[in-house]
């Protein structure tokens, strides 16, 4: 293994534990709902618009637009989001949080970031920053991973 891929096994080890840490606490929201990745996933870029069309989610999520498409009728039928005809493209949708989600979520935030905060105080504001613009690079392959390589028997 070379020092790159030495590099990147290291990082994504990291950041593994990292999300261990943080999902082993246990509580998110709508819990009892029983919500796949993908719908907690559209329901936090959601937390920061003011409503989004569908294909810019999918876009963002790096998912299809027919797998938006399923997670926003989980979510309207539960009462989390809003679907309403967008005002330039009549053929579009505009999807949006609801008032109680997006509560449940901004409150969801701040206690999250709070309790995850103290594992990054070695951190200045300028690597924070660094870090955000970093894993803004990457993107990893969310529907169709490479598969992997395997050595065969002969």
């Amino acid at each position: 293994m070379d020092a790159r891929a030495e590099s990147l096994a290291r990082v994504i080890e990291r950041i593994a534990v990292v999300t261990r840490d943080v999902t082993a606490r246990g509580g998110y929201p709508f819990k009892a709902l029983g919500l796949g990745r993908a719908a907690m996933n559209l329901l936090f870029v959601l937390a920061r618009t003011d409503g989004v069309r569908v294909a810019e989610l999918a876009d963002r999520l790096g998912i299809t637009s027919g797998a938006v498409t399923q997670s926003v009728d989980v979510l309207k039928a539960a009462g989390l989001v809003t679907s309403e005809v967008d005002a330039d493209d009549r053929r579009g949708r505009i999807i949006r949080l609801s008032d109680e989600a997006r509560r449940e979520i901004e409150g969801f935030e701040r206690q999250y970031i709070e309790a995850v905060a103290p594992a990054f105080d070695a951190l200045s504001t300028v690597d924070v920053l660094e870090l955000d613009r970093i894993l803004a690079a990457v993107r990893a392959p969310v529907e169709q991973p490479a598969p992997l390589a395997t050595t065969s028997r002969a």
